[in-house]
């Protein structure tokens, strides 16, 4: 790893990088200041206020009455999908397609650097800041809910569900790294890289509205945070795990082989 890169897109990308930690804490702190354990009909009362359409495509009709039940859906169910897909999809592409786009990406390739050693440190990069983003959100959650609802979320439950939607995320982001290594200019590496993960969330967004296109929900790589099997399945939190990190490991490795050995137009 290059730690003057990674130096250079931490000062390129910090705003945005606080931005979205900050948009899901306030998000995370919403969620848990409205739950009250003792009147579940309090919350019902205000999503029934909300279209019955926009109810189901957020995920919000299984909210539950436990703390963890009622965090995993209202927040995981749409948007803390959300936030790390836009984060993922604009510095995913600043790290690779943007530079070569400028024409920056020529005085790094005159450095003592390789171009592997360049993609990769892009790469850690992009996955340690996601990471940052999950565990500030997770520590400060978990933070909350033991000073105002002590006992009753079930931490290793919820560690699990954002461990599975950290790398349900970091896929995501390894589609959009992909796509910038491939093309040559932002246009098109925004295009797919940002493009085909926002359609597989309104995929999602379409299955919950209606039973008919349940089926879809398969063709998107969302399906895997499946709350109800994440909350009480143990095996399909190892089996998804290795998945996950199988196509997260192939996503990257592609990635770095194929802006090594292509044609820069810089």
């Amino acid at each position: 790893m290059n730690k003057t890169l990674y130096k250079a897109n931490a000062r390129a990308n910090w705003g945005i990088l606080l931005f979205i930690s900050l948009m899901m804490l306030m998000y995370m702190s919403v969620a848990i200041t409205m739950f009250n354990p003792e009147n579940a009909d309090t919350i019902e009362g205000m999503l029934k206020m909300l279209p019955e359409g926009m109810i189901k495509a957020f995920g919000f009709q299984n909210l539950g009455t436990d703390l963890t039940g009622y965090l995993a859906n209202y927040l995981y169910g749409f948007i803390f999908i959300t936030f790390p897909v836009i984060y993922t999809a604009i510095v995913s592409n600043k790290l690779i397609a943007k530079h070569v786009d400028s024409g920056s990406m020529a005085y790094l390739l005159t450095t003592p650097n390789t171009r592997i050693k360049i993609a990769s440190t892009q790469a850690f990069y992009l996955i340690s800041n996601i990471a940052v983003i999950f565990i500030f959100n997770v520590i400060i959650g978990i933070i909350l809910c033991e000073a105002m609802f002590k006992g009753l979320l079930n931490i290793n439950k919820f560690l699990a569900l954002n461990w599975i939607t950290f790398l349900v995320i970091i896929v995501v982001s390894g589609i959009g790294f992909f796509f910038s290594c491939f093309f040559n200019d932002t246009k098109n590496s925004l295009a797919f890289g940002g493009g085909i993960p926002i359609l597989f969330l309104v995929i999602k967004m379409l299955t919950g509205i209606s039973d008919s296109l349940d089926w879809i929900r398969y063709l998107t790589i969302y399906s895997f945070i499946n709350i109800d099997k994440i909350l009480t399945n143990n095996t399909y939190v190892i089996s998804s795990s290795l998945i996950l990190i199988g196509i997260s490991v192939i996503l990257y490795y592609a990635s770095i082989i194929i802006f090594n050995r292509k044609s820069l137009s810089i």
